[in-house]
């Protein structure tokens, strides 16, 4: 039997596809069931208008009390960046986080054990990288304050089972709904607009699975020109790739001071945004160092060691400074 939709309903789930918040949602979702013919014909339509209307609601009512606990979350910011992690229930996050980081994630095999943001910290060489585990995100449920901070981090990592590679469009669709869109690298990267372009990249677990090889396509087809790296959580070195790789997208270079006559301290760079001055370089030692410098020498990109330098000098990875004040 036809359904025989009528305008109002039409107009009503139109509505519903464009909103933004829940409440907006659920006006529409009202709409459409007021307005739908009740036969036979819209007998399962109007089940599935039911059950969105309930699953809407109970997100409301969620979102409500955590609004009336006053439920957010700030993590201080910690090492050369900070990379959150976004991805469904059982995805991987949080055995990522244990076994890549000092921090103590809950690893089970039940979904939504990470209650909260936990915050680690991944080396790399010798640079430190702060991964924070967030709460699962899933199409039915997700903690409200999860976008925010995302919205804030400098990268986010989608971690991705094989077994469910869904999951990445789910994750996609959230985030661009919450006005965050992922992009490649920093070079496309965007923090202060309305929606803010963000660089991420894509973890995907459950290497060892049944037909992996066919998911993992799959997956990089789906992700677009996002890298897509398969991840073993106690593997050292795809500890070490992933590091390699968050410093590479974030175009992130790593340069050096020294004492005249004395050896520089290579364990302790000085992590910078690739293209930086030596003014830039000043500014992250302390903000009145650049008033206080008269000149600067550099060994490694200069053309010879030791050579004099203006404040406008453009930076390379390695190099090593010396300040006269």
């Amino acid at each position: 039997m036809p359904a025989n939709l009528t305008p109002q309903y039409k107009s009503a789930e139109a509505r519903y596809k464009s909103a933004q918040s829940i409440q907006e949602k659920i006006d529409a979702l009202e709409e459409m069931y007021r307005t739908i013919p009740k036969h036979k014909g819209t007998e399962k339509l109007c089940a599935d208008i039911k059950q969105r209307l309930s699953k809407a609601r109970q997100q409301q009512e969620q979102a409500g009390r955590s609004t009336k606990k006053g439920v957010s979350f700030h993590v201080p910011r910690e090492g050369a960046a900070q990379i959150t992690l976004a991805g469904l229930p059982n995805s991987g996050k949080s055995s990522i986080v244990s076994g890549f980081t000092n921090a103590a994630a809950t690893v089970a095999d039940y979904p939504f054990t990470t209650q909260r943001p936990l915050p680690g910290m991944l080396s790399w060489e010798n640079v430190q990288f702060q991964l924070i585990d967030l709460p699962a995100l899933s199409r039915d449920f997700f903690e409200p304050y999860i976008p925010s901070l995302i919205r804030v981090s400098d990268m986010v990592m989608v971690v991705v089972d094989l077994e469910n590679i869904e999951g990445f469009e789910v994750v996609h669709d959230i985030l661009l709904d919450n006005k965050i869109e992922l992009v490649p690298s920093f070079k496309d990267a965007d923090y202060h607009s309305r929606i803010v372009r963000i660089p991420a990249i894509v973890c995907a677990t459950k290497k060892d699975c049944p037909d992996s090889a066919i998911s993992l396509e799959l997956l990089r087809e789906v992700s677009g020109n996002l890298e897509v790296l398969t991840i073993e959580s106690r593997n050292p070195a795809d500890a070490h790739r992933l590091g390699r790789t968050i410093f590479e997208h974030l175009d992130l270079v790593r340069v050096y001071t020294k004492a005249p006559g004395k050896e520089a301290n290579m364990n302790t760079p000085i992590v910078i945004r690739k293209g930086s001055t030596l003014m830039d370089v000043t500014s992250e030692i302390h903000k009145d160092f650049s008033e206080d410098m008269k000149y600067a020498r550099v060994w490694g990109s200069g053309k010879f060691d030791g050579q004099r330098i203006q404040r406008d000098y453009i930076i390379e990875e390695g190099d090593i400074f010396e300040f006269k004040v």
